[in-house]
């Protein structure tokens, strides 16, 4: 009894207090922008992650193979590819955030979008390079655009969107006929935001010109951008988002869209530029945990999708594991979730919970003592395991690390699903009695 009334004491703080934050931060639009502006980048990234795949495949035959027939420079395009699509990915996600933030304000984005990329550029110092007359010119280099900038571009979309969006409403804005076709229009209402924007803009560049930083960035970096990536791709800081992703999917909550998307996903998109550009050796990268976590979704259930396939006694987790099977291999568990269901269910809580951090965890430390290689290549979050674990890393080592997570969420899962699995297989039975 002291033990039930414990729980529901719980449950009901959860409810009458965590919940309604969590709900609010669903919905809060600067968090959505954030999301949306990241999401906007991922076609980029996967496909120059597929462009490193295929020029730097780990078979020896295959790249001999591709040198005989198109010479041994036959992986030139992986340097184009990389610079059109990683090399743009911060310009790309600050389009993205300011355009969702002002629309999220029932205000035409796409125009703020435009002026946060030129504000962008204000702030951006040049390199100083010299041309073939020996004449010192700007250049924006390639690589100088990629995703280590990408703090300082969110921060700079979300800035420019509520300048925007405030001059916007307070109607400082040139106010064209009705018979001027609405794309011109909303071009010239535009305009005198754009021009505050841009000077506000150039005038922050030229104060932190004068710093000990030199630059913006330099100071979003410093300051800001790396004591938050230090702590946000840390081991504590991966599990306390691992932590909380779980428990809101528990109360029914799209945690990976709360927690993960907006505010972890950026830095660990940086760590994983940082360790392609630079050869650095960050562990916590978004495919690390999009395709080390994620083993069938959120909660690492495909093992346990496996066990009720095959062992449930329970109609209910059978008919689960059916549905279940095809979704899960590609990383989609509401049939899981919502099936058993997992939502609200505080015998299924705990492994939903400490299956994916156990999973984690692994290959975390696995990693860290170099058994396992870094997750580098940006792979679809619902590629299946096991190939994802070869396409990220480019080793064999990779599919290991997710067989051993796969064998921990098991372990964790299985001892919970057989309680669950008896509860429902004794109801069942009882109710087949009743009917009799």
């Amino acid at each position: 009894m002291s033990g039930e009334t414990k729980s529901s004491g719980f449950m009901r703080f959860m409810e009458d207090r965590f919940l309604p934050v969590a709900a609010k931060m669903g919905g809060q639009r600067h968090l959505l922008a954030l999301r949306d502006g990241v999401v906007m980048v991922m076609p980029l990234l996967i496909l120059g992650a597929f462009s490193m795949i295929i020029a730097e495949f780990p078979v020896e035959a295959f790249l001999n193979f591709m040198a005989g027939v198109f010479g041994e420079n036959w992986n030139a395009f992986e340097g184009v590819i990389m610079n059109a699509t990683y090399g743009i990915a911060s310009v790309v996600a600050c389009f993205g955030v300011a355009k969702s933030l002002v629309s999220s304000y029932d205000i035409e984005g796409t125009p703020a979008g435009i002026i946060s990329m030129a504000a962008f550029f204000a702030i951006i110092v040049p390199k100083t390079l010299t041309n073939a007359d020996g004449e010192e010119v700007g250049a924006w280099v390639a690589g100088s655009l990629d995703a280590t900038l990408l703090f300082t571009a969110l921060l700079s979309a979300l800035i420019v969107g509520e300048i925007y969006r405030f001059l916007v409403q307070k109607n400082f804005t040139i106010k064209l006929p009705d018979s001027v076709p609405k794309a011109v229009s909303a071009q010239f209402t535009a305009l005198l935001p754009g021009t505050v924007i841009i000077i506000l803009f150039t005038a922050l560049r030229l104060c932190f010109a004068a710093t000990p930083w030199g630059g913006f960035p330099e100071f979003v970096s410093d300051i800001i951008a790396t004591p938050l990536r230090t702590l946000g791709t840390s081991y504590v800081g991966t599990l306390i988002a691992c932590f909380f992703e779980h428990l809101l999917w528990f109360f029914g909550l799209h945690g990976s869209a709360i927690v993960i998307f907006p505010i972890f996903e950026p830095l660990w998109l940086m760590n994983m530029a940082e360790n392609v550009s630079s050869g650095a050796a960050n562990i916590v990268t978004f495919t690390f945990y999009e395709n080390g976590v994620w083993i069938g979704g959120s909660g690492a259930t495909l093992p346990v999708v496996i066990y009720m396939l095959f062992c449930a006694k329970s109609k209910l987790l059978k008919n689960v594991g059916k549905v279940g099977i095809a979704p899960g291999l590609f990383n989609i568990n509401e049939p899981v979730t919502f099936g058993l269901p997992v939502v609200l269910n505080p015998i299924l809580m705990i492994p939903y919970i400490l299956s994916p951090i156990a999973a984690m965890t692994v290959q975390y430390i696995g990693t860290a003592i170099g058994i396992f290689p870094l997750c580098n290549n940006m792979v679809p979050w619902t590629c299946p395991i096991l190939i994802s674990g070869f396409l990220t890393t480019g080793s064999i080592m990779g599919v290991v690390a997710q067989l051993c997570a796969m064998i921990v969420s098991f372990l964790i899962w299985l001892p919970f699903i057989r309680v669950w699995d008896k509860k429902c297989y004794k109801e069942e039975l009882e109710a087949e009695g009743a009917n009799a």
